[in-house]
């Protein structure tokens, strides 16, 4: 499975625009980009360790509202986090 960064996360990631991982629901991979890079953990997930709500979750292209971190994952998926701007 390929997930991909913009923004903050982009930096986060060490300005890897995409990652490899091998996980079977959201959360194993939010445990294993967390591991590999652990500037990201602050940055996506809040205290309890569940995704920040400035976060939507694209899979495969299609926004899911409400991502459920037990959601399974396949070999085939894309993931891509987009963060909201907020400015004024």
């Amino acid at each position: 499975m390929n997930i991909q960064f913009t923004g903050i996360l982009l930096r986060a990631a060490n300005n890897n625009h995409r990652v490899a991982i091998d996980a079977t629901t959201l959360a194993g991979a939010l445990a294993e980009l967390t591991a590999k890079f652990p500037s990201m953990d602050r940055v996506l997930l809040d205290n309890t360790g569940n995704l920040r709500t400035a976060h939507r979750v694209f899979l495969n292209g299609e926004l899911i509202p409400h991502p459920d971190r037990a959601m399974p994952l396949g070999d085939d998926d894309r993931i891509e986090f987009f963060t909201a701007v907020a400015g004024g």
